[in-house]
């Protein structure tokens, strides 16, 4: 998530309540002693927010809040309010999702049309795998202030993921009013075309984010990336092409290549293309890394395991490098050796949810429940939109009886997805009515199978 934690001045946010600001050493020395005290708490927190003393801050927000019950003046009621927003963001930044919540709820107690507040308890709700709940916070916050651009992309993007495409493209008609020039909503715009099957809208959409930026070539191929990673492949592979009519044999526009070949299928092309990269592109970590996914993929164990250790050896602080290693170390039977370097992955990047998820299937594989649903939380708090996080956490919410209800929700939403994820949430929802139906679903004959 963005690092940054949105919050205003104190005099700022008393000026937009209506209060008339001379000085802000005239105004302090007007209010009371106690608004004094919280608004000197406030300013500190601010201070050690921008130092990055999260902990620290966090602290001096909450001495605001506590000291907010017993006063009542408007001004210490905005404090109260910004305070509580600014400690949900470090909360949510530091992974305490649920106190996070409480806190975004708090401010919007006290202010019910906070559309800050509104926008951020999505994001906490968003990564509890909430969507349903996500989506009306952003839409609440988009109500209450319709030119709150990132209220206006985050509802965009949760639609999208919905397929609610109609909502979709309002909201992000929205947002491109309120900035045109805006690279994110650009690139949901290319998604939305992709999803109704318009391809003849990209190439003016291309147009158009190419003008967000120089327009260089180094530019155009970091576009072409995220078309790739959005996996709308045909726009990608005529991105890359186009550059290499332009630069015969570019290193980079031809790793992307083979990037979009292999996803397509295509892994004899893209491995003879990637053998010829390691010399070409020394520097880069993702040129062994992925060789050894496409050489797994391919059967060739052995020299899939050779990449990831030169690729290690090369890159120690590569966080794919040890997340592909853990791969081929699950394939060769090596669990306890797999988990190591997933451990070392998520060291080094925690928002990476094929790590957490293989973790907590591991962790599951030795009957170790705790630890799987936390690593399967962490995995929807690093990916809430991929089926097959949401899928793992629902399926382990229902079976443990933790969160029955929330474990449906995710269920749900993970059958809406594509791929052997969605279909496994399908027959999952499927056993789980036939339950409630008094059905045998023959989950104790397929344990007695493996």
């Amino acid at each position: 998530m963005r690092k940054t934690v949105y919050v205003s001045a104190v005099m700022a946010a008393l000026l937009m309540c209506g209060l008339r600001v001379a000085t802000a050493a005239e105004e302090e020395a007007r209010l009371p002693v106690a608004v004094q005290r919280m608004m000197n708490d406030y300013n500190k927190g601010l201070e050690l927010l921008e130092k990055e003393l999260y902990k620290d801050a966090l602290a001096a927000f909450n001495r605001v809040l506590d000291a907010s019950g017993s006063v009542k003046e408007q001004e210490a009621q905005v404090l109260m309010t910004t305070a509580a927003n600014n400690a949900g963001n470090i909360l949510l930044m530091q992974g305490k999702l649920e106190e996070a919540e409480a806190s975004y709820r708090r401010a919007l107690k006290a202010d019910p049309r906070h559309a800050m507040a509104l926008n951020n308890l999505g994001a906490a709700l968003l990564k509890q795998g909430k969507l349903g709940d996500a989506v009306a916070a952003f839409s609440e916050a988009v109500e209450v202030d319709p030119q709150h651009g990132m209220a206006l992309n985050n509802l965009a993007s949760l639609l999208l993921h919905a397929g609610e495409l109609q909502r979709a493209a309002k909201a992000l008609a929205a947002s491109l009013k309120l900035n045109p020039k805006n690279e994110q909503t650009w690139q949901m715009m290319a998604q939305l075309y992709h999803m109704s099957n318009q391809p003849e809208k990209q190439a003016g959409l291309w147009q158009a984010m190419v003008k967000t930026t120089d327009g260089s070539p180094e530019e155009r191929l970091r576009l072409g990336t995220w078309y790739l990673q959005a996996q709308i492949f045909p726009q990608a592979e005529k991105v890359f092409r186009e550059l290499l009519a332009e630069r015969p044999g570019w290193p980079e526009a031809r790793l992307q290549l083979a990037r979009a070949r292999s996803m397509q299928g295509h892994d004899d092309e893209a491995l003879k293309e990637l053998r010829e990269l390691l010399t070409l592109l020394p520097q880069e970590p993702g040129v062994r890394t992925d060789l050894a996914v496409l050489l797994l993929r391919s059967g060739k164990t052995a020299e899939a395991e050779e990449q990831t250790r030169q690729a290690i050896k090369a890159f120690p602080k590569d966080a794919k490098a040890w997340f592909v290693q853990g791969r081929v170390q699950e394939k060769l039977g090596q669990n306890q050796a797999a988990e190591k370097s997933y451990f070392e992955a998520i060291k080094l990047d925690r928002t990476l949810a094929g790590a957490w998820t293989n973790l907590g299937i591991l962790a599951a594989k030795r009957d170790d429940e705790k630890t799987a649903l936390t690593c399967y939380t962490s995995a929807v708090q690093a990916d809430p939109f991929d089926s097959e996080t949401q899928y793992n956490l629902g399926r382990a919410l229902v079976i443990s009886k933790r969160d029955h209800e929330r474990g449906v929700r995710l269920l749900f939403s993970a059958a809406k997805g594509r791929g052997e994820a969605a279909e496994r949430a399908k027959k999952f929802i499927d056993d789980l009515e036939k339950i409630a139906k008094g059905v045998d679903p023959g989950w104790k004959a397929a344990d007695k199978s493996l």
